[in-house]
């Protein structure tokens, strides 16, 4: 969870700078959303699959939803363009995928 806070704030500091001078109630909580809530949704996903016995390598697919959410709700709550809203949802998950390899890479060096 260390790293979603990470990307959280990061994410927060790019949509502050990438909406400067604009007033559309893009604040701290919305991404914390962001990342947050695929995480979570990805953590229940691994717990069913482990209680159902099933192979984790098919969630990889659920790391699109790092994508999806946020384009949906800047789409459909914040009413930004279909266009904005899928370069915010790239944003997000270049940043979560860079944040989390960093992590995992010095998490792997730091036992080595």
């Amino acid at each position: 969870m260390i790293q979603a806070l990470l990307a959280s704030g990061i994410v927060f500091g790019l949509l502050k700078y990438f909406e400067r001078g604009k007033d559309r109630g893009l604040d701290s909580f919305t991404s914390i959303t962001f990342v947050l809530v695929p995480a979570l949704l990805i953590f229940l996903a691994t717990i069913g699959t482990g209680i159902a016995g099933i192979d984790q390598q098919f969630l990889i697919a659920l790391v699109a939803l790092y994508f999806i959410v946020p384009m949906l709700m800047l789409r459909l709550q914040f009413e930004l363009s279909w266009r904005q809203s899928a370069q915010y949802g790239l944003l997000v998950l270049l940043v979560v995928i860079t944040v989390d390899t960093l992590f995992y890479i010095l998490l792997s060096a730091t036992n080595a």
